[in-house]
């Protein structure tokens, strides 16, 4: 499988709606941790709300990790603004931190 990194904005018109399934969210993300290999938020700085998310995805295309994406429950509820999603080709190994 290949990985892919996914970059995700968020609609700010849909903060309070965000608040409301951000539990289903973390639970389908720990559902997905065979395929989700890192997942976190981005922010402006330490303390502002939450701009986005960036994934680390395995999957055999695109589509495939499409699929994953609109199962989430921040897609299912309309959350995210924009979705890229782009091949991923690490220049360093993990070096186990």
């Amino acid at each position: 499988m290949k990985i892919y990194a996914v970059h995700f904005e968020n609609d700010p018109a849909k903060q309070s709606v965000q608040a409301q399934q951000r539990e289903n969210h973390r639970s389908y993300l720990q559902r997905c941790g065979e395929r989700i290999v890192s997942a976190g938020a981005l922010h402006r700085d330490e303390n502002a709300e939450a701009v986005g998310g960036l994934w680390l995805v395995r999957g055999s295309s695109e589509l495939d990790v499409r699929s994953l994406i609109e199962e989430d429950p921040y897609f299912v509820h309309e959350l995210r603004r924009t979705i890229r999603v782009w091949m991923y080709s690490p220049s360093t190994e993990d070096r186990g931190g």
